[in-house]
This record gives structure tokens, C-alpha cells and sequence, in this order.
């Protein structure tokens, strides 16, 4: 694996932010959170949006699979 960048919480947020905005705008408002896992970070959102919004899941699913290798969490 290569080497990863430090990046806090706020700042990957406001990358998925802009990616979901390029793919549509009503993306890039949606409810998204980064937390902190065993194994790095996972970008999640509300249920509700989930299921109202099925490509929504896989834009995140894509955009945290390209991140993931890229960057790690930092302290806030």
C-alpha cells in the first residue's frame, strides 16, 4: 500500500461535497458524515436519504473507494 495523507474529518468532507456536486446538484446537499472505523474512515449517511436516493449510496460507495487508499484521518 502507498503512502497515505493525513486529512481531518471537515476537510474529506468538503472533497466528497464537491465530487457529489459534480455527479448532481442535488448531491451535493445531501446528509453525509465522516466517522472515524476500526480501519480508517467510512463516509455515511441517513437511512431515510439511502433509501430515497439509491444512486446517492453507490456515488458514496465509489467516491470512498477511490479516498480510502489516499487518505487517513487526522486529529481535529
Amino acid at each position: 500500500m502507498g503512502r497515505t495523507t493525513r486529512i481531518t474529518s471537515g476537510d474529506l468532507l468538503w472533497i466528497f461535497r464537491e465530487r457529489l456536486s459534480s455527479i448532481s446538484d442535488r448531491f451535493g446537499t445531501a446528509p453525509i458524515a465522516i466517522v472515524p472505523t476500526a480501519d480508517g474512515w467510512e463516509a455515511i449517511t441517513s437511512r431515510r436519504y439511502r433509501n430515497s436516493q439509491p444512486q446517492l449510496a453507490k456515488c458514496i460507495e465509489q467516491i470512498q473507494a477511490e479516498l480510502r487508499p489516499i487518505y487517513r484521518l487526522s486529529q481535529d
